[in-house]
């Protein structure tokens, strides 16, 4: 969810295609900017907000270094209890406080650090309606009867964490209600509209018809926030791929995998995708639909982003900078292992 600042290009030569090698490099100069942050225990007395480092672990153990994973880790689990509470990151302090809980457990699970994990997952379907597996924004599930507000972006934390902790049935449930909430999109996204949102008043599922980078990713318009539909369809590929191991039945996965295609397709064709800092989870996705080139499009795109001191933002020490640069981080050494496979 972070967003990046403006552009002072690193890698200048945006006319060569970047290969696999290239992401490394690029990874290896941003885990050296981050390691000097969030490692450095003078540098985090300063900068007391999970936005700085909820992320951190994964970007270390994606890199190969699991010591300092686990070190990223043990501080990053200081805000285990209330996730995205008090940052400084409006979306985490509002929209998603649950994004942070999804981060830590996923690296706790990698780390072998089970009740983390499993307090990490705890938290976060508090905002998860039981029923349906619905991911909810800004407040938890009320109860049975009280309304609340579901999302696609937290419907798929839902379903990453279920399948990390292998929580099948959940899973299958989150997964179900984003292939319904798709559904509820087409005839919208044929019109160039996907509605990110709807609410529990029926169980037509009844989209929030707001214009908003939060409730819509308008096809038309540059500037939207594309990983709001890419982590769906990221989700969906993930569980698709469990049907081998009895996670996700067979028809289930060819639906999930429909969807999730289609999802990328329609992000492929918004406008300004490509020249965005809010597109690297698409790029993801792409690699993980074996689509190489919109990867690599997307991918070349973020390291020409990349400023000397290794961030991924003009403003080195700002909290966008270290969180941007995470993510960026893990996605491109697993885009990296994508495309090498």
């Amino acid at each position: 969810l972070a967003l990046a600042g403006g552009r002072r290009p690193f890698l200048r030569d945006r006319a060569r295609a970047m290969d696999a090698s290239t992401y490394e490099r690029a990874a290896d100069a941003a885990v050296a900017y981050l390691s000097k942050r969030v490692l450095d225990d003078a540098w985090a007395d300063e900068h007391d907000d999970v936005a700085y480092y909820f992320k951190a672990p994964l970007a270390f153990l994606e890199s190969g270094l699991r010591s300092d994973a686990e070190r990223a880790l043990a501080r990053a689990a200081r805000y285990a209890d209330r996730g995205g509470e008090g940052s400084g990151n409006g979306a985490y302090s509002g929209i998603f406080p649950h994004y942070p809980w999804m981060w830590l457990c996923w690296a706790a699970v990698r780390l072998d650090q089970k009740d983390l994990a499993e307090k990490c997952y705890g938290n976060l379907m508090r905002y998860a309606v039981p029923g349906t597996g619905a991911g909810l924004v800004v407040a938890p599930f009320a109860g049975e009867g009280a309304p609340y507000t579901a999302d696609l972006f937290a419907t798929a934390e839902v379903l990453k964490t279920s399948v990390l902790l292998n929580r099948q049935d959940t899973a299958r449930l989150s997964s179900a209600m984003l292939l319904k909430a798709w559904e509820a999109n087409r005839e919208h996204a044929s019109s160039g509209r996907c509605y990110l949102r709807w609410t529990g008043e029926s169980d037509a599922l009844p989209l929030l018809l707001e214009e908003d980078v939060f409730h819509c990713i308008d096809q038309k318009t540059p500037g939207q926030l594309y990983f709001l539909l890419a982590f769906p369809a990221m989700a969906l590929l993930e569980f698709a791929e469990t049907s081998s191991s009895g996670g996700c039945a067979e028809a289930q996965a060819g639906s999930c995998r429909d969807a999730a295609g289609e999802m990328l397709q329609y992000l492929k064709t918004c406008s300004g995708v490509y020249e965005s800092p809010w597109a690297h989870k698409v790029a993801r996705a792409a690699s993980m639909a074996q689509d190489a080139q919109t990867a690599r499009r997307i991918a070349d795109f973020l390291l020409t982003l990349q400023q000397p001191a290794g961030c991924f933002s003009a403003e080195d020490e700002s909290m966008d900078a270290v969180d941007q640069t995470t993510e960026i981080v893990v996605w491109l050494r697993q885009i990296e292992r994508s495309l090498s496979a």
